[in-house]
């Protein structure tokens, strides 16, 4: 059976990693030919790997969004390019992941209807319900129409409201000519799914995965040592890929750690650094972006704490790979992130609260019994729960239902 992977990158970002895993596991498989294609990103020199998105095409597609709020318009050559690429190869089924992204025109959707195969479609965020952002936090404009939107520096970014124009744009391709089955990795995102137009598709939850096998507990001290970090001090972990977004709420973490009342801690952060970090009462190092897993690992492990501050969340993978590593999670109780961590293993508290966070902090790094216990709790769960074992087999078998 020949299979279509579809994502806006093949390596960066949360969805590229999870697309890129179900690419293997179906190429692992006597069964199934995985082939991936993108729009984005670096070219990858490997077997059944297609970029079919020419560059000046992408500029094009985020330039008209950025000054008119059109969105999912700009792409066109390299969609129709895409689409003969897709008649000639044949396949039995596509799996669509992000949409978005400047490298896909809407048209597709209609292209994908005509196919008469199954197609299937997991939603990494918000962005295919709204009539602009791919997060919405608080706002419940998505449900009744958009417009008049408050938010037109959030990714994607614009200088024009269109927003209640795209969302009837979105209404019109996506609830017609084609049906897919709609995955969720949270049970949030999928209930948001059914306040929305999608709600007449099937939609089911199936939750990230993680290696349990590189994201596992490790010798602390032996870590702490070879990254030259003091045995004494108690460590709390952050990271985000660019650690300047609004969405990922860093300046709540750092406004909370003003809070703590001991000297003998040290900050880590993992992801795009920040300058001038400064009226902090102990060490903040920053590691930068971090692409090699093992070396991620060895982050977690030496952490004492791992916290979360995003405002908009679907089912974030950092979560679970702290916890396979044994390393508590400190956040707050937003999207997919409430299922991800129960009341055994960490401490969510109210969004955008510093008092609570910085008190959910203290909590477990002057409690050492609490801090053990939360930690064994943590890689019991995501083995029994959130293993990319059991990740890849409820896709396999989603695929083998829906093909028979």
């Amino acid at each position: 059976m020949k299979i279509l992977t579809i994502n806006t990158e093949f390596f960066r970002g949360g969805a590229a990693l999870v697309a890129r895993t179900l690419h293997n596991a179906l190429n692992e498989s006597s069964r199934f030919s995985s082939y991936f294609a993108y729009g984005r990103g670096p070219k990858v020199n490997k077997e059944k790997v297609f970029k079919f998105v020419w560059q000046l095409e992408v500029y094009f597609h985020a330039f008209l969004t950025r000054i008119t709020g059109l969105q999912g318009y700009g792409s066109w050559f390299s969609t129709k390019r895409f689409q003969k690429f897709i008649l000639k190869e044949n396949f039995d089924l596509i799996h669509l992941h992000n949409f978005h992204g400047y490298y896909l025109d809407l048209s597709f959707i209609k292209f994908l209807g005509k196919l008469n195969i199954p197609i299937i479609w997991t939603l990494h965020d918000g962005w295919p319900i709204t009539g602009r952002c791919a997060y919405f936090f608080e706002c419940n404009h998505w449900k009744i129409g958009c417009g008049n939107c408050s938010n037109l520096s959030w990714y994607p970014k614009t200088y024009f409201d269109s927003s209640a124009f795209m969302w009837k744009r979105k209404k019109e391709y996506f609830t017609s000519e084609w049906n897919p089955i709609i995955v969720c990795p949270s049970q949030w995102l999928a209930e948001q799914i059914k306040k929305s137009y999608l709600n007449k598709y099937q939609t089911k939850v199936i939750p990230n995965g993680v290696n349990t096998e590189i994201f596992r507990p490790k010798d602390k001290i032996n870590n702490k040592k070879e990254l030259g970090i003091s045995s004494g001090k108690k460590i709390i972990l952050t990271i985000a890929a660019d650690l300047k977004d609004e969405r990922k709420g860093i300046k709540y973490f750092f406004n909370s750690l003003k809070k703590l009342d001991t000297k003998n801690y040290l900050v880590l952060t993992v992801g795009k650094k920040i300058d001038k970090l400064t009226n902090f009462p102990f060490e903040i190092r920053q590691f930068g972006y971090i692409s090699n897993q093992n070396f991620l690992a060895d982050i977690y492990n030496i952490a004492d704490i791992f916290c979360i501050t995003s405002l908009d969340e679907n089912f974030p993978i950092t979560v679970l790979e702290s916890m396979a590593c044994g390393t508590p999670v400190v956040g707050f109780k937003t999207g997919g992130i409430i299922e991800q961590v129960t009341d055994n293993c960490g401490i969510l508290v109210e969004p955008k609260n510093t008092e609570q966070l910085a008190e959910a902090m203290e909590k477990i790094l002057k409690d050492e019994e609490r801090r053990k216990k939360f930690g064994l709790n943590c890689r019991k769960r995501v083995l029994e729960n959130y293993s990319i074992e059991k990740f890849k087999e409820q896709y396999l078998n989603l695929y083998k239902n829906v093909l028979e």
